[in-house]
């Protein structure tokens, strides 16, 4: 999966995201685990899949579009 050429990209124009608790508008990345039953797990056995998301960096909290649903969940 190649990443898309975002050089021309006017950020101008683009909205700046806030978390949604605190409004800050800074954030990291982290990682939040998912318990994959056995019964969905590709080998049969329970398993924690990482998914990297952004969190705030002033209070911690995941804005909920960074949080969405996908296909591991």
């Amino acid at each position: 999966m190649s990443t898309p050429d975002l050089s021309n990209v006017d950020l101008s124009k683009a909205k700046l995201m806030k978390c949604e608790k605190c409004e800050g508008s800074t954030f990291k990345q982290t990682i939040m685990l998912h318990k994959l039953s056995a019964l969905l797990s590709p080998n049969g056995q329970e398993t924690i899949v990482p998914a990297a998301v952004f969190g705030c960096e002033k209070c911690g909290h995941v804005n909920s579009d960074f949080t969405q649903k996908s296909s591991l969940t």
